[in-house]
């Protein structure tokens, strides 16, 4: 048995062996030193706290209409004297200052999620040099909504992402979807929305095996544009349930093809693969639900793998989702997951 004569210095060579196993965990990704990005991200969260008048609150929520209507719901309102003194004596409740302090905590300045935005829309105009950035604005809405995204204009409602910790959570979402509502989901989910932009469909294919590949290429799209995400995040599964499904994927194919549920048009069978649910009892207790994005992130990963002369953006606009899984020439495996 050796002893170990400097135990400092070994923990410091431990520490550096963990720091290599982590970048080691990233997928490779194209220099983007050159890439310049101007991201904007206006803290509104905290010019809505800062009001002292409702004509200060009228001011503010004139320059944010989006805000206004897909968060706060002014259009729902009887007239704008009934908003305005509504949205006002919420902004100046006790309950929001809680969710104030609460996203501070979290959060801080946001400037390593600056800088993760930053590097991921870095990647995505190396893709996609033609790509305009659009603003980000942070807000805290009373959980009335998690984010917005369009072609110019993100809003990202910090309060829905503050994680187990947090005081309050949004209602009327069960224990297995919060689970995406931590701190390190906020980027991978926006970008997951993103992904639709770049991702063609065929209108006319209603089948379980296309909403399965539009979902992997999505998965795939977005892990490209952070690298360094695990799958688990993406997916929204623990990494139980993620050492799982990769336990039991012969299974799990197996089901799909005993069921020949691929090319089903049925809207109840494909809700069942694809849809939020706790579990895919259909196949097992211990099958998280929807099971068929996953799978077909895999068959992603597949035909990548034996094509690799696609690109992202060949992936991205190829819409033939019955050819791709032909030449992905899928075969599921037992393997495990690190």
């Amino acid at each position: 048995m050796k002893i170990i004569k400097y135990p400092a210095l070994f923990l410091i060579i431990l520490v550096l062996i963990s720091g290599c196993r982590k970048k080691q965990q990233c997928l490779s990704s194209p220099d983007i030193s050159s890439i310049r990005v101007n991201l904007k991200v206006e803290r509104l969260d905290r010019e809505l706290m800062s009001i002292k008048s409702k004509e200060e609150l009228k001011k503010l929520l004139a320059k944010h209409e989006i805000f206004s209507e897909i968060f706060l719901l002014q259009s729902q309102y009887p007239n704008d004297s009934v908003f305005y003194k509504s949205v006002y004596n919420l902004f100046t409740d006790t309950h929001i200052d809680t969710l104030e302090m609460e996203v501070n905590r979290v959060y801080g300045d946001l400037s390593d999620i600056k800088q993760e935005f930053t590097d991921a829309f870095k990647r995505l105009k190396y893709f996609y040099p033609e790509y305009k950035v659009p603003r980000i604005e942070t807000v805290i809405s009373g959980m009335s909504k998690d984010m917005y995204v369009s072609d110019t204009l993100i809003i990202l409602g910090l309060d829905y992402y503050l994680g187990n910790g947090a005081k309050y959570k949004p209602e009327n979402i069960p224990d297995y979807m919060l689970k995406r509502y931590q701190r390190r989901n906020l980027v991978p989910n926006t970008f997951l929305f993103i992904s639709e932009r770049f991702d063609k469909i065929n209108k006319n294919d209603n089948t379980l095996l296309a909403d399965m590949i539009f979902y992997g290429k999505a998965y795939h799209f977005s892990q490209q544009m952070l690298p360094c995400v695990p799958d688990s995040i993406f997916l929204g599964y623990t990494p139980t349930e993620m050492k799982d499904i990769y336990a039991s994927q012969e299974v799990i194919w197996a089901n799909f093809i005993e069921n020949q549920a691929l090319y089903t048009t049925d809207d109840n069978l494909i809700e069942k693969f694809i849809s939020e649910r706790p579990k895919t009892f259909e196949i097992g207790t211990n099958c998280p639900g929807r099971i068929g994005r996953w799978i077909g992130w895999e068959i992603v990963k597949a035909y990548l793998k034996n094509n690799p002369d696609v690109t992202l953006t060949d992936l991205m606009k190829n819409s033939d989702s019955e050819d791709l899984f032909a030449k992905s020439k899928f075969k599921p495996r037992n393997s495990k997951y690190e």
